[in-house]
Protein backbone atom coordinates (compact mmCIF):
# COMPACT_ATOMS: atom_id res chain seq x y z
CA UNK A 1 0.00 0.00 0.00
CA UNK A 2 1.28 3.15 -0.59
CA UNK A 3 -1.05 5.57 1.19
CA UNK A 4 1.61 7.20 3.90
CA UNK A 5 4.71 7.71 2.67
CA UNK A 6 7.46 9.64 4.35
CA UNK A 7 8.88 12.41 2.32
CA UNK A 8 12.78 11.93 3.20
CA UNK A 9 13.92 14.53 0.80
CA UNK A 10 13.45 17.38 -1.96
CA UNK A 11 14.66 18.74 -5.13
CA UNK A 12 13.75 21.74 -5.79
CA UNK A 13 13.95 23.43 -9.46
CA UNK A 14 16.19 26.59 -10.79
CA UNK A 15 13.52 29.47 -11.51
CA UNK A 16 12.35 29.12 -14.62
CA UNK A 17 13.56 30.49 -17.50
CA UNK A 18 12.50 31.37 -21.16
CA UNK A 19 12.66 28.40 -23.57
CA UNK A 20 12.05 28.84 -27.17
CA UNK A 21 8.98 26.98 -28.54
CA UNK A 22 9.43 25.40 -31.85
CA UNK A 23 6.37 24.68 -34.09
CA UNK A 24 7.30 21.31 -36.15
CA UNK A 25 7.78 22.10 -39.96
CA UNK A 26 5.90 20.76 -42.66
CA UNK A 27 3.94 18.69 -41.35
CA UNK A 28 0.85 17.60 -43.45
CA UNK A 29 -2.15 18.54 -43.28
CA UNK A 30 -3.87 15.85 -42.61
CA UNK A 31 -1.68 16.00 -38.94
CA UNK A 32 -2.95 18.98 -38.22
CA UNK A 33 -6.53 18.24 -38.48
CA UNK A 34 -6.05 16.33 -35.41
CA UNK A 35 -4.81 19.14 -33.51
CA UNK A 36 -7.42 21.60 -31.55
CA UNK A 37 -6.72 24.50 -29.63
CA UNK A 38 -5.36 23.46 -26.34
CA UNK A 39 -7.33 24.51 -23.78
CA UNK A 40 -5.47 23.22 -20.51
CA UNK A 41 -9.34 22.47 -18.71
CA UNK A 42 -7.81 19.09 -17.35
CA UNK A 43 -5.00 21.22 -15.17
CA UNK A 44 -6.99 23.51 -13.44
CA UNK A 45 -8.82 21.08 -11.13
CA UNK A 46 -7.85 17.05 -9.94
CA UNK A 47 -4.41 16.14 -12.52
CA UNK A 48 -5.35 12.06 -11.51
CA UNK A 49 -7.92 9.87 -13.07
CA UNK A 50 -9.26 8.89 -9.49
CA UNK A 51 -10.16 5.02 -8.52
CA UNK A 52 -7.82 4.05 -11.69
CA UNK A 53 -4.71 6.63 -10.66
CA UNK A 54 -4.72 4.70 -7.15
CA UNK A 55 -5.49 1.54 -7.92
CA UNK A 56 -2.21 1.35 -10.06
CA UNK A 57 -0.45 3.28 -7.32
CA UNK A 58 -1.53 0.05 -4.63
CA UNK A 59 -1.76 -2.68 -6.64
CA UNK A 60 -0.46 -5.78 -4.52
CA UNK A 61 0.16 -9.01 -6.49
CA UNK A 62 -1.27 -12.04 -6.22
CA UNK A 63 0.54 -14.49 -4.12
CA UNK A 64 3.59 -12.21 -2.65
CA UNK A 65 5.19 -11.56 -6.07
CA UNK A 66 5.32 -10.12 -9.61
CA UNK A 67 5.38 -12.76 -12.24
CA UNK A 68 5.35 -15.34 -10.55
CA UNK A 69 3.24 -18.58 -11.51
CA UNK A 70 -0.08 -16.79 -9.46
CA UNK A 71 0.47 -13.24 -11.18
CA UNK A 72 1.08 -14.14 -14.77
CA UNK A 73 -2.56 -16.38 -14.03
CA UNK A 74 -4.40 -14.17 -12.65
CA UNK A 75 -3.51 -11.55 -15.43
CA UNK A 76 -4.04 -13.98 -17.94
CA UNK A 77 -7.93 -14.74 -15.93
CA UNK A 78 -8.84 -11.49 -15.91
CA UNK A 79 -7.88 -10.82 -19.58
CA UNK A 80 -10.26 -13.49 -20.40
CA UNK A 81 -12.47 -12.17 -18.33
CA UNK A 82 -12.97 -8.79 -19.99
CA UNK A 83 -13.08 -11.00 -23.38
CA UNK A 84 -15.79 -12.94 -22.58
CA UNK A 85 -17.33 -9.77 -20.88
CA UNK A 86 -17.24 -8.37 -24.48
CA UNK A 87 -18.16 -11.26 -26.29
CA UNK A 88 -21.53 -11.26 -24.15
CA UNK A 89 -22.25 -7.66 -24.30
CA UNK A 90 -20.78 -6.54 -27.57
CA UNK A 91 -20.59 -9.61 -30.01
CA UNK A 92 -21.06 -7.51 -32.95
CA UNK A 93 -18.24 -4.56 -32.05
CA UNK A 94 -15.96 -7.16 -31.07
CA UNK A 95 -16.31 -9.53 -34.40
CA UNK A 96 -15.62 -6.12 -36.31
CA UNK A 97 -12.84 -4.98 -34.36
CA UNK A 98 -11.38 -8.97 -34.30
CA UNK A 99 -11.29 -9.55 -38.03
CA UNK A 100 -9.56 -5.67 -37.84
CA UNK A 101 -6.86 -7.10 -35.64
CA UNK A 102 -6.22 -10.44 -37.07
CA UNK A 103 -5.92 -9.41 -40.74
CA UNK A 104 -3.85 -6.49 -39.74
CA UNK A 105 -1.39 -9.11 -37.19
CA UNK A 106 -1.68 -12.57 -39.40
CA UNK A 107 -2.38 -11.15 -43.07
CA UNK A 108 -5.32 -11.58 -44.97
CA UNK A 109 -5.24 -15.16 -45.76
CA UNK A 110 -5.49 -16.30 -41.52
CA UNK A 111 -6.84 -13.32 -40.36
CA UNK A 112 -10.63 -14.82 -41.46
CA UNK A 113 -10.21 -17.79 -40.35
CA UNK A 114 -9.08 -16.57 -36.90
CA UNK A 115 -11.92 -14.49 -36.65
CA UNK A 116 -14.12 -17.28 -37.64
CA UNK A 117 -12.96 -19.13 -34.53
CA UNK A 118 -14.25 -15.64 -31.85
CA UNK A 119 -15.67 -17.91 -29.71
CA UNK A 120 -12.22 -19.63 -28.70
CA UNK A 121 -10.13 -16.80 -30.43
CA UNK A 122 -8.07 -16.72 -26.72
CA UNK A 123 -7.07 -20.13 -26.55
CA UNK A 124 -6.53 -19.96 -30.24
CA UNK A 125 -4.22 -17.00 -29.86
CA UNK A 126 -1.88 -18.85 -26.93
CA UNK A 127 -1.71 -21.47 -29.11
CA UNK A 128 0.19 -18.97 -31.24
CA UNK A 129 2.15 -17.80 -28.49
CA UNK A 130 3.43 -21.36 -28.16
CA UNK A 131 3.74 -21.78 -31.75
CA UNK A 132 6.29 -18.35 -31.30
CA UNK A 133 8.20 -20.14 -29.01
CA UNK A 134 9.27 -23.10 -30.50
CA UNK A 135 10.06 -21.40 -33.79
CA UNK A 136 12.31 -19.29 -31.82
CA UNK A 137 14.90 -22.14 -31.66
CA UNK A 138 14.30 -22.95 -35.37
CA UNK A 139 17.54 -21.65 -37.56
CA UNK A 140 15.43 -19.57 -40.19
CA UNK A 141 13.75 -17.67 -36.74
CA UNK A 142 14.13 -13.53 -36.99
CA UNK A 143 14.29 -11.36 -34.04
CA UNK A 144 11.28 -10.74 -32.49
CA UNK A 145 10.27 -6.64 -33.12
CA UNK A 146 9.98 -6.16 -29.52
CA UNK A 147 13.96 -6.97 -29.02
CA UNK A 148 15.50 -5.50 -31.70
CA UNK A 149 15.55 -1.89 -30.01
CA UNK A 150 17.11 -0.78 -26.18
CA UNK A 151 13.57 -0.92 -25.04
CA UNK A 152 13.75 -4.53 -25.16
CA UNK A 153 14.42 -4.73 -21.03
CA UNK A 154 10.43 -3.52 -20.91
CA UNK A 155 9.67 -7.24 -22.48
CA UNK A 156 11.88 -9.66 -21.15
CA UNK A 157 10.44 -12.93 -19.85
CA UNK A 158 9.58 -14.42 -15.93
CA UNK A 159 13.01 -16.60 -15.16
CA UNK A 160 10.61 -19.70 -14.81
CA UNK A 161 9.35 -21.48 -17.57
CA UNK A 162 5.67 -21.61 -16.68
CA UNK A 163 5.35 -18.10 -15.54
CA UNK A 164 7.54 -17.23 -18.98
CA UNK A 165 4.82 -18.97 -21.08
CA UNK A 166 1.75 -17.58 -19.17
CA UNK A 167 3.29 -14.78 -19.97
CA UNK A 168 3.58 -14.86 -23.41
CA UNK A 169 -0.17 -15.35 -23.31
CA UNK A 170 -0.51 -12.23 -21.09
CA UNK A 171 1.00 -9.80 -23.35
CA UNK A 172 -0.84 -11.15 -26.67
CA UNK A 173 -4.21 -11.36 -24.92
CA UNK A 174 -3.83 -7.90 -22.92
CA UNK A 175 -2.87 -5.91 -25.72
CA UNK A 176 -6.70 -7.48 -27.59
CA UNK A 177 -8.25 -6.61 -25.29
CA UNK A 178 -7.10 -3.59 -24.37
CA UNK A 179 -6.68 -2.05 -27.61
CA UNK A 180 -10.66 -2.92 -27.86
CA UNK A 181 -11.38 -1.04 -24.56
CA UNK A 182 -9.33 1.66 -24.98
CA UNK A 183 -9.80 2.16 -29.34
CA UNK A 184 -13.81 0.59 -29.50
CA UNK A 185 -14.12 -0.19 -33.33
CA UNK A 186 -12.25 2.75 -34.70
CA UNK A 187 -9.51 1.99 -37.17
CA UNK A 188 -7.07 4.51 -36.99
CA UNK A 189 -6.62 3.34 -33.30
CA UNK A 190 -6.72 -0.21 -34.97
CA UNK A 191 -4.13 0.65 -36.80
CA UNK A 192 -1.66 2.44 -34.27
CA UNK A 193 -1.40 -0.60 -32.37
CA UNK A 194 0.61 -1.72 -35.77
CA UNK A 195 1.85 1.51 -37.78
CA UNK A 196 1.90 5.18 -36.41
CA UNK A 197 0.25 6.50 -39.73
CA UNK A 198 -1.22 9.97 -38.44
CA UNK A 199 0.84 9.92 -34.56
CA UNK A 200 3.81 10.72 -35.80
CA UNK A 201 6.81 12.58 -34.01
CA UNK A 202 5.59 15.67 -35.66
CA UNK A 203 2.24 15.65 -34.78
CA UNK A 204 3.24 15.01 -30.99
CA UNK A 205 5.32 18.63 -31.79
CA UNK A 206 2.09 20.09 -32.70
CA UNK A 207 0.35 18.88 -29.34
CA UNK A 208 3.21 19.67 -27.30
CA UNK A 209 3.19 22.91 -28.56
CA UNK A 210 -0.09 23.29 -28.12
CA UNK A 211 -0.48 22.51 -24.95
CA UNK A 212 1.93 25.05 -23.61
CA UNK A 213 4.76 22.33 -23.18
CA UNK A 214 8.34 22.69 -23.40
CA UNK A 215 10.22 20.51 -26.43
CA UNK A 216 13.89 20.32 -27.66
CA UNK A 217 14.37 22.89 -30.26
CA UNK A 218 14.14 21.06 -33.75
CA UNK A 219 16.79 22.02 -36.22
CA UNK A 220 16.57 20.14 -39.18
CA UNK A 221 14.71 17.23 -40.49
CA UNK A 222 15.32 14.59 -42.97
CA UNK A 223 13.12 13.70 -45.76
CA UNK A 224 13.86 9.88 -46.46
CA UNK A 225 16.20 11.13 -49.09
CA UNK A 226 17.53 14.81 -48.41
CA UNK A 227 18.15 16.72 -44.97
CA UNK A 228 16.56 20.12 -44.71
CA UNK A 229 17.38 22.53 -42.25
CA UNK A 230 14.24 23.72 -39.65
CA UNK A 231 14.36 27.11 -37.83
CA UNK A 232 18.30 28.17 -36.81
CA UNK A 233 19.65 25.04 -38.69
CA UNK A 234 21.71 21.99 -37.98
CA UNK A 235 24.95 24.23 -37.55
CA UNK A 236 23.30 26.07 -34.44
CA UNK A 237 24.13 26.05 -31.00
CA UNK A 238 26.98 23.88 -29.44
CA UNK A 239 24.67 20.65 -28.46
CA UNK A 240 24.58 17.35 -29.47
CA UNK A 241 22.25 16.38 -32.67
CA UNK A 242 19.07 13.70 -32.13
CA UNK A 243 18.01 12.27 -35.18
CA UNK A 244 14.62 9.89 -34.84
CA UNK A 245 13.15 8.30 -37.50
CA UNK A 246 8.89 9.98 -37.21
CA UNK A 247 7.47 6.85 -36.95
CA UNK A 248 10.07 4.61 -34.95
CA UNK A 249 9.32 3.20 -31.20
CA UNK A 250 11.54 1.74 -28.39
CA UNK A 251 14.52 4.01 -29.74
CA UNK A 252 15.01 2.33 -32.87
CA UNK A 253 17.03 3.97 -35.71
CA UNK A 254 18.24 6.88 -32.95
CA UNK A 255 21.15 8.46 -33.52
CA UNK A 256 22.95 11.30 -31.62
CA UNK A 257 25.47 13.25 -33.92
CA UNK A 258 28.17 14.96 -32.17
CA UNK A 259 29.46 18.15 -33.30
CA UNK A 260 33.37 19.77 -34.37
CA UNK A 261 34.65 17.12 -37.25
CA UNK A 262 38.26 18.83 -36.34
CA UNK A 263 37.97 17.69 -32.16
CA UNK A 264 36.88 14.36 -33.48
CA UNK A 265 32.71 14.51 -33.87
CA UNK A 266 30.45 13.46 -36.78
CA UNK A 267 29.29 16.82 -38.46
CA UNK A 268 29.79 20.69 -38.73
CA UNK A 269 27.06 21.67 -41.40
CA UNK A 270 24.05 20.20 -42.83
CA UNK A 271 25.93 18.81 -46.39
CA UNK A 272 27.56 16.73 -43.49
CA UNK A 273 24.44 15.44 -41.47
CA UNK A 274 22.93 14.58 -44.85
CA UNK A 275 26.30 12.45 -45.52
CA UNK A 276 25.91 10.50 -42.57
CA UNK A 277 22.20 9.57 -43.08
CA UNK A 278 22.42 9.16 -46.67
CA UNK A 279 24.56 5.99 -46.18
CA UNK A 280 22.46 5.12 -43.38
CA UNK A 281 19.69 1.70 -44.34
CA UNK A 282 17.12 2.72 -41.50
CA UNK A 283 17.05 6.18 -42.61
CA UNK A 284 16.05 5.23 -46.98
CA UNK A 285 12.93 6.63 -47.38
CA UNK A 286 11.85 7.44 -44.00
CA UNK A 287 11.13 10.68 -42.84
CA UNK A 288 13.21 11.79 -39.47
CA UNK A 289 13.42 15.22 -37.15
CA UNK A 290 16.81 16.24 -36.27
CA UNK A 291 16.82 18.15 -32.71
CA UNK A 292 19.20 19.74 -30.07
CA UNK A 293 19.86 16.74 -27.45
CA UNK A 294 18.30 17.97 -24.08
CA UNK A 295 21.05 17.43 -20.84
CA UNK A 296 19.21 15.96 -17.91
CA UNK A 297 19.10 18.31 -14.71
CA UNK A 298 22.99 18.53 -13.19
CA UNK A 299 22.23 17.97 -9.50
CA UNK A 300 18.60 16.63 -9.41
CA UNK A 301 18.01 13.52 -7.12
CA UNK A 302 16.55 11.01 -10.65
CA UNK A 303 19.00 8.52 -10.17
CA UNK A 304 20.84 5.69 -7.51
CA UNK A 305 24.94 5.92 -6.87
CA UNK A 306 26.37 4.76 -9.35
CA UNK A 307 24.41 6.18 -12.59
CA UNK A 308 24.37 9.20 -14.53
CA UNK A 309 21.44 11.70 -14.70
CA UNK A 310 19.89 10.45 -17.55
CA UNK A 311 15.80 10.00 -16.53
CA UNK A 312 12.53 9.86 -18.21
CA UNK A 313 8.90 10.72 -16.82
CA UNK A 314 6.35 8.37 -18.51
CA UNK A 315 2.95 9.98 -18.07
CA UNK A 316 0.05 7.93 -19.21
CA UNK A 317 -2.71 10.21 -19.76
CA UNK A 318 -6.47 9.24 -20.60
CA UNK A 319 -9.92 10.54 -21.33
CA UNK A 320 -12.26 9.82 -18.63
CA UNK A 321 -15.82 11.00 -18.31
CA UNK A 322 -14.59 13.78 -16.33
CA UNK A 323 -12.02 15.00 -19.12
CA UNK A 324 -8.32 13.89 -19.71
CA UNK A 325 -6.39 12.69 -16.29
CA UNK A 326 -3.32 11.30 -15.34
CA UNK A 327 -3.59 7.50 -15.12
CA UNK A 328 0.07 7.13 -13.85
CA UNK A 329 3.85 8.90 -13.75
CA UNK A 330 7.06 6.93 -14.05
CA UNK A 331 10.48 7.38 -13.47
CA UNK A 332 12.59 5.22 -15.42
CA UNK A 333 16.47 5.37 -14.22
CA UNK A 334 19.37 4.78 -13.83
CA UNK A 335 20.56 4.42 -17.35
CA UNK A 336 23.40 2.79 -18.98
CA UNK A 337 23.27 5.35 -22.15
CA UNK A 338 22.14 8.91 -23.22
CA UNK A 339 18.65 7.22 -23.98
CA UNK A 340 16.49 6.07 -21.20
CA UNK A 341 15.63 3.44 -23.22
CA UNK A 342 18.87 2.05 -21.60
CA UNK A 343 17.36 2.37 -17.76
CA UNK A 344 17.75 -0.41 -15.42
CA UNK A 345 15.12 0.87 -13.01
CA UNK A 346 11.83 2.27 -12.76
CA UNK A 347 9.32 3.71 -10.16
CA UNK A 348 6.02 4.69 -9.68
CA UNK A 349 5.57 8.80 -8.63
CA UNK A 350 2.86 10.17 -6.34
CA UNK A 351 1.41 12.53 -8.47
CA UNK A 352 0.03 15.14 -5.58
CA UNK A 353 2.81 14.88 -3.69
CA UNK A 354 5.59 14.42 -6.72
CA UNK A 355 6.80 12.17 -4.47
CA UNK A 356 8.89 8.66 -5.59
CA UNK A 357 6.51 5.49 -4.01
CA UNK A 358 7.71 2.61 -5.04
CA UNK A 359 9.36 0.17 -7.70
CA UNK A 360 7.65 -0.52 -10.95
CA UNK A 361 8.05 -4.24 -9.82
CA UNK A 362 4.52 -5.05 -11.91
CA UNK A 363 5.69 -3.83 -15.21
CA UNK A 364 8.30 -6.18 -16.68
CA UNK A 365 10.51 -8.70 -15.04
CA UNK A 366 13.09 -7.05 -14.81
CA UNK A 367 11.80 -4.64 -12.35
CA UNK A 368 10.79 -7.05 -10.47
CA UNK A 369 13.86 -8.01 -9.45
CA UNK A 370 14.81 -4.72 -7.96
CA UNK A 371 14.42 -3.98 -3.94
CA UNK A 372 13.68 -0.39 -2.29
CA UNK A 373 16.28 2.15 -2.83
CA UNK A 374 17.08 5.41 -1.50
CA UNK A 375 15.38 7.18 -3.99
CA UNK A 376 11.58 6.17 -2.44
CA UNK A 377 10.58 9.29 -0.76
CA UNK A 378 12.49 11.66 -2.37
CA UNK A 379 10.58 14.67 -4.01
CA UNK A 380 10.75 15.57 -7.77
CA UNK A 381 9.51 19.18 -7.83
CA UNK A 382 7.93 19.50 -10.89
CA UNK A 383 6.10 16.23 -11.60
CA UNK A 384 2.98 18.01 -10.97
CA UNK A 385 3.36 21.10 -13.58
CA UNK A 386 4.82 17.96 -16.34
CA UNK A 387 1.44 16.04 -15.62
CA UNK A 388 -0.49 19.30 -16.17
CA UNK A 389 0.94 19.96 -19.77
CA UNK A 390 0.80 16.18 -20.58
CA UNK A 391 -3.16 16.70 -19.94
CA UNK A 392 -3.41 20.07 -22.29
CA UNK A 393 -1.58 18.18 -24.80
CA UNK A 394 -3.92 15.61 -24.55
CA UNK A 395 -6.88 17.56 -24.62
CA UNK A 396 -5.46 19.38 -28.12
CA UNK A 397 -6.12 16.13 -29.61
CA UNK A 398 -8.87 15.96 -32.02
CA UNK A 399 -8.86 12.43 -32.62
CA UNK A 400 -11.92 10.77 -31.05
CA UNK A 401 -10.11 7.38 -30.31
CA UNK A 402 -7.03 8.47 -28.90
CA UNK A 403 -8.07 7.62 -25.56
CA UNK A 404 -4.82 6.61 -23.69
CA UNK A 405 -1.16 8.54 -24.44
CA UNK A 406 2.36 7.84 -23.22
CA UNK A 407 4.17 11.35 -22.87
CA UNK A 408 8.19 11.09 -22.70
CA UNK A 409 9.81 14.03 -20.20
CA UNK A 410 12.81 15.25 -18.49
CA UNK A 411 13.96 17.17 -15.43
CA UNK A 412 16.20 19.77 -17.01
CA UNK A 413 17.79 23.27 -15.75
CA UNK A 414 14.83 24.20 -17.66
CA UNK A 415 12.55 22.99 -16.03
CA UNK A 416 10.46 19.74 -17.29
CA UNK A 417 11.40 19.18 -21.47
CA UNK A 418 9.05 16.47 -23.05
CA UNK A 419 10.38 14.76 -26.03
CA UNK A 420 7.04 12.91 -27.86
CA UNK A 421 4.01 11.13 -27.30
CA UNK A 422 2.85 7.83 -28.03
CA UNK A 423 -0.14 5.89 -28.45
CA UNK A 424 -0.47 4.25 -25.26
CA UNK A 425 -1.75 0.76 -27.04
CA UNK A 426 0.90 -1.11 -25.15
CA UNK A 427 1.47 0.78 -22.06
CA UNK A 428 -1.86 0.98 -21.23
CA UNK A 429 -3.25 -2.69 -21.24
CA UNK A 430 0.00 -3.52 -18.55
CA UNK A 431 -2.20 -1.55 -15.90
CA UNK A 432 -4.92 -2.95 -16.59
CA UNK A 433 -5.04 -6.44 -15.61
CA UNK A 434 -2.93 -6.05 -12.26
CA UNK A 435 -5.85 -6.63 -10.28
CA UNK A 436 -9.66 -7.43 -10.60
CA UNK A 437 -10.63 -4.06 -9.28
CA UNK A 438 -8.33 -2.65 -11.99
CA UNK A 439 -10.18 -4.47 -14.73
CA UNK A 440 -13.71 -3.76 -13.15
CA UNK A 441 -12.82 0.18 -13.17
CA UNK A 442 -11.33 0.12 -17.10
CA UNK A 443 -14.71 -1.64 -18.09
CA UNK A 444 -16.82 0.82 -16.17
CA UNK A 445 -14.35 3.56 -17.16
CA UNK A 446 -14.03 2.70 -21.03
CA UNK A 447 -18.20 1.45 -21.60
CA UNK A 448 -21.42 2.84 -21.13
CA UNK A 449 -22.91 5.77 -21.15
CA UNK A 450 -20.25 9.17 -21.51
CA UNK A 451 -17.83 6.87 -22.26
CA UNK A 452 -14.95 8.67 -24.11
CA UNK A 453 -14.09 5.30 -26.04
CA UNK A 454 -16.05 6.17 -30.03
CA UNK A 455 -18.30 3.16 -30.66
CA UNK A 456 -18.36 1.33 -27.22
CA UNK A 457 -22.08 1.03 -27.09
CA UNK A 458 -23.45 -2.87 -27.20
CA UNK A 459 -23.15 -4.09 -30.43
Amino acid sequence: MCRSILVTETVEMPPKRVVKTVNAANVPADLANGVAGATGAGATGSLTAGKLYQEVLEATPPGGAWFSVADTASRLTLTLVAFYFFLLFQPLSLLRFAYGWNTLWYGRALGPVLTLLLPVLPFVLCAVEMGKRVNEHMPWAKTDWKMQGPGRIFFTRPPTFFASLLWDCVLSLTVFCGSFMQFGTDRDGLMHTWYDTICVKEYWYQLLDAGGARRPQQLGRWDGAQCHDVGPGVAYGSSKLVCKISDAYLGIGDRVLTRGKASGGDFDTLADVHALLAVDPEYAGKPAVLSELVAPHPSAKVSTEGFGQVHSLDIVTIRTRAGVRVLTALLWTDCEGWSSHSCTAGYLLDVPTETVVAPTAWYSPHFATLGETDLIGTRIAGVREACAKAIAAHEASNLPWLTTVGWDAMITPDGVVFFEGNVAAYRTPRRMFLSPRLTFEFLKECRGAGSPVPRASPF
